[in-house]
């Protein structure tokens, strides 16, 4: 069991006809959301390079609170986490890909200083095969990140492994792994990012995943995002701060 806080990530694709109403939504979601005991802070992205993806990433206090936050069909979910949850199917063309609750595993600690600012996010979920798992998890540990981290671009980074329990059974559906990297700034994104101007060492770094681990990984998922809005409670006793004044285009 883990006892610290955990992530909650939420990526979702809206097509454009039907952004200004999903925005609109999700506006008054993360607000509401952050008035539920167990709820930390909340923060939303939308994709650099694609500007129909959408990640939310939230704070939860610990896994005793999950059953209130998450567990959609059991008796301890919060009322205002129901009439949130209640209004997802309403929303026209919008899909949910990935709904992970995580532990952080390594790097550096959320909100410490990792999240605490407004920097672009690169943003990875992989499976890998379970049978070589620990040595793909050794890997990405002592050799990857560190790699990472010595480019230019890369400011800092955590890992993430997705929980199991019993209220939260029916709400996983992504990747078991997740890396979230803070990024400098979006002029550094394209010397980081896959195609003609990856700067030679991202090159080199990703090519030994290439070489060595994609061939042994699935469910992919590898995006960068600016973020859009957050927001934030100082104490379990205090009205929701934030912002969502952050240009989404």
């Amino acid at each position: 069991m883990s006892q610290g806080p955990l992530l909650l990530m939420v990526q979702s694709v809206c097509p454009q006809e039907h952004l200004e109403t999903f925005t609109r939504w999700y506006n008054s979601h993360l607000p509401n959301l952050l008035r539920i005991p167990g709820y930390l802070w909340a923060q939303r992205y939308v994709g650099l390079h694609d500007s129909s993806r959408f990640v939310a990433l939230y704070g939860v206090r610990n896994e005793e609170d999950l059953p209130n936050l998450l567990q959609w069909d059991g008796p301890a979910l919060h009322p205002i986490a129901k009439a949130e949850y209640d209004a997802f199917p309403r929303l026209p063309g919008i899909s949910f890909e990935v709904q992970n609750v995580y532990e952080q595993i390594m790097g550096t600690d959320l909100r410490d200083p990792l999240l605490c600012s407004d920097r672009p996010l690169s943003v990875v979920s992989t499976e890998p095969d379970p049978t070589i798992e620990e040595e793909w998890d050794h890997w990405y540990t002592e050799s990857h990140v560190p790699n990472l981290l010595k480019i230019p671009g890369y400011a800092m980074a955590g890992r993430f492994r997705a929980i199991e329990h019993p209220a939260i059974a029916k709400f996983n559906t992504g990747p078991k792994y997740l890396a979230l990297y803070e990024c400098e700034g979006a002029e550094a994104i394209d010397s980081l990012r896959d195609g003609p101007n990856m700067s030679l060492a991202a090159q080199d770094e990703f090519a030994i995943f290439r070489r060595d681990w994609q061939p042994h990984t699935r469910n992919v998922s590898w995006g960068f995002y600016k973020m859009i809005s957050k927001h934030f409670k100082l104490s379990e006793g205090e009205a929701d701060k934030g912002r969502s004044d952050l240009p989404e285009g």
